[in-house]
């Protein structure tokens, strides 16, 4: 019994639909169906993996209805293309932010639920070489038990100077600070 291909499209050509459309195109059972993206270059993008472009999302879905979309747009759009989608029975991936506004995360999340249409938020950092660093220190014992833990990315301008690994009441914490490590304010 051979298994028909998952269709899955890129909304958005970008460098994280760029990214995205590697995937799907390197993942077994998965084929990229098409690229949406009214920009000029995504046409060249969408000529070189040999897939159709189509200029907005509601063509796509109208013409060409995928198993499948990747949302990888600016953020204004997420609410509105994932409601596209959802009111078209087509299972998304919105980039994060999921919403640009609280109001439309929850409308968003709402539609979803009622329509029993699958969203997921991606989230590509879990799998990045800071994460997986982040894993193995943890992982190792070093920080002793861990009872939670909760990470924020940084700016490269923002990025800590100085790290400290503090004893706590319930184990250690890591602390990041713009400070240098001798505690002077450097300003």
């Amino acid at each position: 019994m051979t298994t028909k291909a998952v269709r899955i499209a890129v909304a958005g050509a970008g460098m994280i639909g760029r990214r995205h459309a590697a995937v799907i195109r390197a993942t077994p059972g998965c084929v990229l169906s098409a690229i949406v993206d009214p920009a000029p270059g995504a046409a060249d993008f969408a000529r070189t993996l040999d897939v159709p472009l189509f200029g907005s999302l509601d063509e796509l879905l109208t013409i060409a209805r995928p198993d499948g979309v990747v949302l990888a747009t600016p953020n204004q759009l997420h609410v509105e293309q994932a409601l596209a989608c959802i009111a078209a029975a087509v299972p998304a991936l919105v980039e994060k932010p999921l919403a640009d506004t609280l109001a439309g995360g929850i409308r968003l999340c709402e539609a979803a639920e009622a329509a029993r249409v699958a969203m997921l938020v991606g989230h590509h950092r879990r799998h990045g070489a800071i994460m997986a660093k982040a894993v193995e220190i943890v992982g190792c014992g070093t920080l002793g038990r861990t009872g939670g833990n909760r990470g924020t990315g940084l700016p490269s301008s923002s990025r800590p100077t100085a790290a400290r690994l503090q004893g706590t009441a319930d184990g250690a914490a890591l602390t990041a600070s713009r400070e240098p490590a001798d505690g002077r304010s450097g300003r």
